[in-house]
């Protein structure tokens, strides 16, 4: 048993080394893009006055995409300044048979008229309403973003 183990240890061992070698895919992005990254600035949040609670989601949306701007890849380096709105165009909530119902509609918009719009409805527990609609305000935010980002990349390579 203990001769097997060994052996067993021994292959891994001269194994790795072949592994580490061979090409192993790209997880961050290629290395010809620009250096750093951009300083993007949200021009304006827009969160309509007939949103239920509207202070509070603006301030969780704020938060959301403050954090999520600089998780994509806009296809700028560190000199250059990337701006863009949002806005959230619907958020309805409904109970139907037990289940909260949270239907939520966003745009975003760059400069220059191009935008992304994001739609999601989800389900979930009514006694957890503020994680069920922080949850989809922070999906629909990564959509919009996401999409923005996809737009100013292809811009930027159009040049």
């Amino acid at each position: 048993m203990r001769v097997l183990l060994s052996l067993l240890v021994a292959v891994v061992m001269t194994a790795a080394p072949l592994r580490s070698s061979a090409a192993e895919p790209v997880l961050i992005g290629p290395n010809d893009g620009p250096l750093g990254r951009p300083k993007i600035v949200i021009d304006q949040l827009v969160v309509p006055e007939t949103i239920p609670e509207r202070r509070r989601v603006a301030k969780v949306l704020d938060k959301v995409l403050k954090h999520e701007q600089h998780r994509v890849e806009w296809g700028a380096g560190r000199e250059s300044r990337i701006t863009y709105r949002f806005s959230l165009e619907k958020l309805d909530l409904s109970v139907e048979r037990g289940v909260l119902k949270v239907r939520c509609t966003a745009l975003g918009r760059l400069p220059k008229g191009k935008t992304a719009r994001s739609k999601l409805e989800y389900g979930g527990d009514p006694a957890q309403a503020h994680r069920v609609i922080d949850h989809v305000l922070t999906i629909v935010a990564r959509g919009v973003l996401a999409r923005l980002a996809d737009l100013e990349r292809d811009r930027r390579m159009r040049r």
